[in-house]
């Protein structure tokens, strides 16, 4: 789950794929009959809701397509805690980076339509890309920018809280230095995917965001998803995003992110998103008209890199594709991308042969319901035994926060916190990152207050010159937690730089 971070430069919409936990990775028996609809869907209801529950999660929208039929839809829990509207199948979520398979389809149509190529280089189709190695910026292709293999480090804090657009977050990934090395290794990026979106303009002219709604959204009948939260204000039965924080479950705002275009900003419902898994498992074909051709739908579904994690004897094989997680699932090739920004958590998956996808939406982050009820769903049409997957990573969870509770109270306690090197009021001023841009640390009731564009906090004393940022919106802190803030000096004993989360600042 990559929004359990202390780092500002590693937190990001929560993509796929993830490991089955080990309790489900049981093959198939081949003399295993496939269950009737009625037998698979029999318990699911309780399942649900008994999950639900017991992730304090206020609701979720489930849809299951099978054979190119919606079999099963419906909500269950509320809208926004404490309020009575009730989750529908036709409840919108926020669907944060289940949104990188639209980005792929959409330039698997410009593929089709000889536009570009997977591997066309994107330098090529956008001159102002342009990355800290100049190899790499020549060789980079949209193969690359959709299988996360650039090997440039993500760094959330471009477009989370920056206030910069698209282009913006563009022009300034020249000035991200760290990489792990190009096509080396799989390593997760929304900033790509932001890129592989404004290829789209670049060659056609049209918006990311006017394209997939003319080609995808349009045709597939999706009347109530969109792509910015703009499209939400006046539009009846949203689903609210909520946190949860010192145990309790509230209610967040939406961020507006629409800056974080083809990576994660489409907002859908469970009924919307089932016939887009219908286009995917029908070979780019919905209705008789043939959106994506059969090929190029074969090449997203098809691994591209290995992620690493999660393989053993059962679960064989863990990759990315062009915009989907490609794993092995109880003997069954299974395609599938995870999603979550502020206060909401959605999963996609689908078994191509088995014609069966599931769409599971949930108004809660930093849980494992969506995937426990992924994974409920593939048992039961599997065959076989089925596991009470929510049981088993809820304990797993518990069992790692007992954990870490019990180091910390086992962790020496300092016998006096150093005090700052300097009046706090000595630390206020602004600093600036030719990545990230300006920050301003101001001194309000006697604490230091950190602001960005779109985000501030309050930084609490640690010890020494060293701090902890409490970021002030909800959404954010159940994403970030308290991101380090440290501050270094010049000889001449003024600040030099500040540290945010592993990023750092110069002192203007």
């Amino acid at each position: 789950m990559r929004h359990l971070v202390l780092s500002a430069a590693s937190f990001a919409v929560l993509a796929g794929p993830a490991s089955a936990p080990a309790a489900a990775e049981t093959p198939i028996p081949p003399s295993v009959t496939s269950p009737t609809t009625a037998e698979a869907l029999a318990g699911l209801d309780e399942y649900i809701e008994d999950a639900r529950q017991t992730w304090q999660v206020p609701g979720l929208s489930i849809a299951i397509v099978k054979d190119d039929r919606i079999i099963y839809s419906r909500g269950f829990g509320v809208r926004e805690s404490g309020k009575p509207g009730k989750v529908d199948a036709d409840t919108v979520f926020a669907i944060g980076s289940a949104t990188k398979a639209f980005t792929a389809a959409a330039l698997g149509m410009l593929v089709d339509e000889k536009k570009i190529g997977w591997d066309g280089a994107v330098h090529d189709y956008m001159p102002s890309f342009e990355l800290h190695d100049p190899y790499v910026t020549r060789h980079v292709t949209v193969r690359d920018l959709l299988s996360h293999r650039t090997g440039v480090v993500t760094n959330g804090g471009l477009w989370y809280g920056s206030g910069f657009d698209r282009q913006e977050i563009i022009r300034r990934l020249r000035f991200q230095t760290a990489t792990l090395g190009f096509r080396n290794q799989y390593q997760y990026q929304n900033e790509m995917f932001i890129v592989a979106g404004e290829i789209v303009p670049a060659v056609t002219g049209i918006s990311f965001d006017r394209f997939i709604a003319d080609r995808i959204f349009g045709p597939l009948g999706m009347r109530r998803t969109s792509t910015s939260i703009t499209a939400l204000k006046g539009l009846a039965n949203v689903a609210t995003p909520h946190a949860l924080l010192d145990g309790k479950v509230i209610p967040v705002e939406y961020r507006m992110i629409d800056n974080v275009g083809g990576a994660g900003v489409i907002n859908s419902s469970a009924r919307d998103m089932a016939q887009w898994v219908r286009l995917q498992l029908g070979g780019g074909r919905f209705e008789g008209a043939q959106l994506i051709a059969p090929a190029t739908l074969a090449e997203m579904h098809s691994g591209q890199i290995i992620t690493g994690g999660g393989a053993d004897a059962t679960f064989k094989f863990n990759e990315y594709g062009l915009g989907w997680g490609v794993q092995e699932y109880r003997g069954q090739k299974v395609v599938r991308h995870s999603g979550a920004i502020d206060g909401m958590q959605s999963m996609v998956a689908m078994l191509p042969e088995r014609r069966l996808g599931v769409v599971v939406l949930t108004n809660g982050l930093r849980t494992k319901l969506a995937t426990a009820v992924e994974l409920r769903v593939l048992d039961a049409f599997l065959g076989g035994p089925v596991v009470n997957h929510s049981a088993v990573m809820k304990r797993e969870a518990d069992e790692a926060v007992r954990i870490a509770r019990e180091k910390a109270a086992a962790a020496p306690a300092l016998a006096t916190i150093a005090p700052t090197r300097l009046p706090l009021d000595r630390y206020a001023g602004t600093y600036s990152s030719a990545l990230l841009g300006r920050i301003a640390i101001t001194l309000v009731n006697g604490k230091l207050k950190l602001a960005r564009p779109q985000a501030t906090a309050v930084l609490n004393h640690d010890h020494s010159d060293m701090f902890k940022a409490r970021w002030d919106s909800p959404g954010q802190m159940s994403i970030l937690g308290q991101t380090p803030v440290g501050f270094t000096f010049a000889p001449d004993g003024a600040i030099a730089t500040m540290d945010l989360g592993g990023d750092t600042f110069v002192r203007e």
